[in-house]
């Protein structure tokens, strides 16, 4: 029904990353393992007295304030060094799903696999049992981004 093609660029994948993040699961800091390196550090250095596993610790609790500091360009950077960087999608949308090819991944969502659909400002994330996978309308004709609303009920 609908063919449309894109190339998976810089931009892309920093609009992918920043439309997507408000609905994942990272968009907070582990606040659970930071206390539990902290506290772990601070038994080393008092109870242990093993002040080189202590100082392990404490940096390993700092190196995850800076993951989570870094994480979009972090991300991007691992993006644009994949196989797939550059290389152009082609989407068949119809009224099975939505079928992804590129010269080095493909994949398939029906429509009846989509648990959830959630419309961003630039485009729409389409969540599944297997993850999600965010589809920019800058990318997509106006009819297909409006055939995807309608067929995930937006």
């Amino acid at each position: 029904m609908f063919t449309e093609k894109f190339t998976l660029d810089r931009e892309y994948f920093r609009e992918c990353f920043d439309e997507s993040l408000p609905l994942s699961d990272r968009a907070k800091p582990k606040y659970s393992l930071l206390v539990f390196l902290i506290v772990l550090a601070v038994l080393s250095w008092v109870v242990v007295n093993n002040q080189y596993l202590a100082s392990f610790l404490a940096l390993m609790a700092v190196l995850e304030v800076i993951a989570f500091i870094y994480r979009k360009p972090w991300w991007v950077a691992r993006q644009m060094i994949s196989r797939a960087a550059g290389s152009l999608v082609v989407l068949h949308i119809d009224d099975e799903g939505i079928k992804a090819v590129n010269p080095y991944k493909q994949y398939q969502f029906l429509w009846h696999e989509i648990i959830q659909a959630q419309q961003t400002d630039k485009g729409i994330v389409l969540k599944t049992k297997r993850g999600m996978q965010y589809i920019s309308q800058a990318a997509i004709s106006k009819q297909a981004f409006d055939f995807i609303l309608e067929k995930t009920k937006i």
